[in-house]
């Protein structure tokens, strides 16, 4: 009787608040939708969610327990808002393990801020990308480059730009490049063209081998097709293209050209000069 009564007299004694956890050596399967958090109420009245968070705190953690050193362990973490007075609206996955925030969707953000098709096209700001990438706004959207500067390197900011007068590059807020919708394009800066072989530059017009083509046979071929040999014409410019490289190595050759020609016709100058001193003398 007396051990009947110290039992009883123990049970009253532990706080109402304490719970014992409530272990399922089994499947278990719910019929219905279920709610989990403190501010759950009896009745709660669900919409189509089968799975319900209530509480201020919502989090999500999946801990990994692997204790080999060859199985991945990080623990992944879905949270709701920021648990802080004044805190972000905000949908996160964060890696708990290096404490790091690695995605986060914000309250408020535009229909379509992130959306990734059936064919795996990204869309920003559009539920149908056209591209692998496809940006969509109402007035020039935008791509920032940003080297931050927390490696160690200087910071620096590219923007690329487009709007219904082209598109533009700019540095640091400097406008670098413009390309408009007629093909125009701006520079703010100069054009250089790399890794170009030696021996497509034409210095070999000075070579003491090279053939200088006598001027008739360069007349005769402006007159026959109108425009100067080894240069396209304005047809095949048109139909093809320019290749601008190309082109500057094509001129630089005809420069060269042109220099040894008056150099020539100022030999002969100075020869027919000394001839004609010769006479004047005689």
């Amino acid at each position: 009787m007396k051990n009947r009564i110290f039992v009883a007299a123990l049970v009253l004694a532990l706080p109402f608040s304490a719970r014992a956890d409530n272990v399922v050596a089994d499947d278990s399967i719910i019929q219905g939708s279920q709610c989990v958090g403190m501010d759950c109420a009896l009745g709660e009245v669900f919409s189509f969610e089968t799975l319900r968070l209530k509480e201020n705190n919502t989090r999500v953690r999946f801990v990994d327990t692997s204790s080999s050193g060859s199985f991945p362990s990080t623990d992944w973490e879905l949270v709701a808002n920021d648990s802080t007075n004044g805190g972000r609206n905000r949908f996160s996955v964060e890696d708990v393990t290096a404490t790091r925030e690695i995605f986060t969707l914000m309250g408020g953000a535009p229909s379509y801020s992130v959306f990734v098709s059936s064919t795996g096209d990204l869309g920003l700001g559009t539920n149908a990308p056209q591209k692998r990438v496809h940006v969509s706004g109402a007035n020039a959207p935008a791509i920032r480059l940003e080297q931050n500067g927390s490696g160690g390197f200087t910071p620096a900011v590219w923007d690329i730009q487009a709007n219904e007068a082209g598109l533009s590059v700019a540095f640091n807020g400097k406008l670098r490049m413009r390309l408009d919708t007629n093909g125009n394009l701006s520079l703010g800066g100069s054009v250089i063209a790399s890794s170009i072989p030696a021996n497509t530059v034409p210095d070999y017009v000075f070579a003491s081998s090279y053939v200088l083509p006598p001027l008739t046979n360069v007349h005769d071929f402006i007159k026959t097709n109108g425009h100067l040999p080894g240069i396209p014409s304005a047809a095949e410019i048109e139909r093809d293209g320019l290749n601008m490289t190309e082109l500057q190595l094509k001129l630089l050759k005809k420069v060269e050209e042109l220099t040894l020609y008056t150099v020539k016709q100022q030999e002969q100058i100075e020869a027919l000069q000394a001839r004609l001193q010769i006479r004047q003398q005689d």
